[in-house]
């Protein structure tokens, strides 16, 4: 008599289970909208903090200009403004799905940092998903980050 080849329940069972064990493993690894927003928040307060030291090291005026795109960094000179070269002062642009909340009448804003690292205050509140982060420059130049909330 011959015996059928094939698999059992048994052994169908156990493959199941290390496919479903190995997808979740995938699924937990995936960042979650909230950790974007979280490290977008915590880049640009990153970057601006930079700019601050930048601006006392200069001894020049730096500008951070953010729009709906990204964001950019310039220097004050005595004819203008001038973009900071550098890989550090690189524009950047917003992750796709992350929107910064600037004022209606105005498309841009722009934090200043003097050369003793002063700045006038300003937030930022960026967006993503129906959640929300705050960075947060105070007058003595201070980067804060009120992270993500609903």
């Amino acid at each position: 008599m011959r015996r059928a080849r094939g698999f059992t329940l048994v052994e169908l069972m156990v493959a199941l289970a290390v496919i479903g064990l190995a997808g979740a493993a995938v699924a937990m690894t995936l960042p979650s909208a909230d950790n974007v927003l979280v490290k977008e928040a915590e880049t640009f307060a990153a970057r601006l903090a930079h700019a601050r030291d930048e601006a006392i090291l200069g001894m020049r005026t730096i500008e951070v200009e953010v729009s709906a795109a990204g964001y950019a960094f310039s220097r004050r000179r005595f004819d203008g403004w001038q973009p900071l070269d550098g890989r550090a002062f690189a524009s950047v642009d917003w992750q796709p799905g992350t929107q910064p909340q600037l004022p209606r009448r105005n498309a841009r804003m722009a934090f200043h940092f003097d050369p003793t690292g002063a700045s006038e205050p300003r937030s930022l509140v960026l967006v993503r998903e129906g959640r929300s982060a705050r960075v947060s420059v105070d007058g003595g130049g201070e980067v804060t980050i009120d992270g993500a909330a609903r």
